[in-house]
């Protein structure tokens, strides 16, 4: 009998171009309880402490709003959904809830969640369209 894997809050670099590659895709694995402000807050963190430089921190500690980068929901046809967390610009940090997480012998794989995604999609579009009559 397969082992099953774990649901979680998977933090992972993406990237364009070979240029901005990083070696380690997978940037953390977080508690699938936490509630996205506190996923989007942590991915706002780690993507200043791994790339900015400490003048910066400094400046984005006195205020936020001296983050260039401020994480920010995924916007699916205008409606922004917590399951989907980006942050930066390239490389830029990609968090989301994911389902079946396993790890075996220094592998690591993972089921998205794309029904999700979709019913925020016809959820929009529902908004977007209403029926009449």
């Amino acid at each position: 009998m397969k082992k099953k894997g774990a649901n979680a809050w998977l933090v992972t670099w993406e990237w364009e171009g070979n240029h901005a590659k990083r070696k380690q895709k997978i940037v953390a694995i977080l508690n699938p309880r936490l509630g996205d402000g506190r996923i989007r807050d942590y991915v706002e963190l780690i993507y200043s402490v791994l790339e900015s430089h400490p003048l910066d921190q400094l400046q984005y500690a006195r205020n936020s709003k001296n983050n260039p980068y401020p994480a920010q929901f995924e916007i699916i046809d205008g409606i922004p959904w917590g399951g989907s967390i980006i942050c930066g610009h390239n490389p830029w940090l990609h968090a989301r809830k994911v389902r079946d997480l396993r790890a075996n012998n220094g592998t690591v794989a993972w089921e998205e969640r794309t029904e999700e995604k979709e019913k925020v999609r016809k959820l929009a579009q529902k908004m977007q369209y209403p029926h009449s009559g």
